[in-house]
């Protein structure tokens, strides 16, 4: 009976909103954590194995259109089923199923139904997380902060990662073992954590009807239109990052070291997204984002060395945490409670999917037509375009929703 209690007054904790916070927060750093020596770096092993620049943007577009379709799907299962623990589970034990044979192929038509696979399990995941934590908050603007830990492990883990690379011996392999012991980290915490079916408001199960209403909802295609474009522009960092900064000069750790100042920028984001959010609201979050990314991306294309990407990265951080903030804040608006995990599915899988998806293919055909540097500058110009036309979107939206008022 005593080796029972410890666990017993575990479970107690995380049955309470502070431990159920805390157990969120926590596995959102170790989700991140990782990912962070893996995604980053993933070019390297490819490219180690051969790959041409367009064969990476095609794993690229692999692993988001896979993951785009696998996402809705399995959110919307976990809405009707309300077995969200279940699937998380589920994913998690996937992905490392996966990952213990994605270091032995070493072609790119090997490579491809391994990569597919992982991310059937890997897409739902941060969708799941999101929605359990919005339903667990008292207010939903404290998403940031409970989201920070994502940030937080994602930082250290990336700048870690790289210097384990950098050590002589070490193989670039060494980065599908760090995923997987975080991920095997992940398991118990799940099971301890509780499931949030309770907070829904009725008893009605989801159903494809309610997604109909919410992609009809007045502007909701058109934020999404703003969301591909986030994802788009931001393909060209996860895939090509690393590789443009070798060409500058830079070794592991520097990409490493630029991730983890990235995610300095990113938590500061995240911890006055409350704030910001009171003052200007979730569009206009979303709006200043792309204002931002333009200076991001600019600088990289333009940076004389591989050192002054820090500075620059930075700016990235932040503008990605308003983007992230800005979105769940206005789908959780706008989305019955009922849906939710669906509703931060359509989110993710048009933000970090879809997006991801034709943007590989677009940086790849940009990286090896024109160079990483021009193609961040061309990305840095989509920014710009896009931050006027959202911004010109939400002064009708606003002059709209007067005269709604007026009448």
């Amino acid at each position: 009976m005593q080796k029972t209690r410890p666990l017993t007054r575990l479970k107690s904790f995380f049955a309470t909103q502070r431990g159920a916070l805390f157990g969120l927060w926590a596995a959102y750093f170790l989700y991140w954590a990782s990912l962070a020596p893996f995604i980053p770096y993933l070019s390297l092993f490819y490219e180690s194995v051969g790959l041409t620049g367009a064969q990476i943007g095609q794993l690229g577009f692999i692993r988001s259109i896979v993951s785009f379709f696998s996402a809705l799907t399995i959110a919307f299962l976990s809405d009707v089923f309300r077995r969200r623990k279940r699937i998380l589970t589920a994913c998690v034990f996937g992905m490392i199923a996966l990952l213990l044979v994605f270091p032995r192929m070493a072609s790119f038509a090997t490579l491809l139904p391994v990569v597919a696979l992982y991310s059937v399990f890997l897409a739902p995941t941060i969708s799941i997380l999101d929605e359990d934590t919005l339903r667990t908050l008292d207010n939903p603007r404290d998403y940031g902060m409970v989201r920070m830990g994502g940030s937080i492990g994602w930082g250290i883990l990336v700048f870690a990662g790289g210097a384990i690379l950098d050590i002589p011996g070490v193989p670039l392999t060494a980065m599908f073992w760090i995923h997987i012991f975080f991920l095997g980290l992940m398991l118990p915490l799940i099971a301890l954590l509780p499931e949030s079916n309770a907070k829904l408001a009725d008893g009605e199960k989801a159903s494809l009807k309610d997604v109909g209403r919410l992609l009809r909802h007045p502007g909701f295609m058109v934020w999404l239109g703003v969301l591909f474009v986030s994802g788009l522009t931001s393909s060209s960092i996860i895939n090509f990052i690393a590789l443009h900064i070798k060409g500058l000069g830079g070794s592991a750790t520097l990409v490493g070291l630029a991730m983890a100042v990235n995610v300095m920028g990113e938590i500061v984001g995240l911890a006055i997204a409350k704030r910001l959010q009171g003052r200007v609201g979730s569009r206009r979050m979303m709006v200043l984002c792309f204002l931002l990314r333009g200076f991001w991306f600019v600088g990289l294309g333009l940076v004389p060395s591989a050192w002054w990407i820090l500075p620059v990265h930075a700016v990235g951080g932040f503008s990605y945490a308003l983007i992230q903030a800005g979105s769940v804040a206005y789908v959780n608006e706008r989305a019955p409670r009922r849906i939710g995990t669906t509703a931060q599915a359509v989110r993710g899988a048009v933000l970090i999917r879809l997006s991801t998806a034709a943007g590989a293919l677009f940086s790849g055909a940009l990286f090896e037509g024109v160079g990483s540097a021009r193609m961040y500058v061309i990305m840095g110009l989509i920014s710009w375009a896009t931050f006027v036309l959202a911004l010109a979107f939400r002064s009708y939206e606003r002059r709209r929703e007067a005269a709604q008022k007026a009448a």
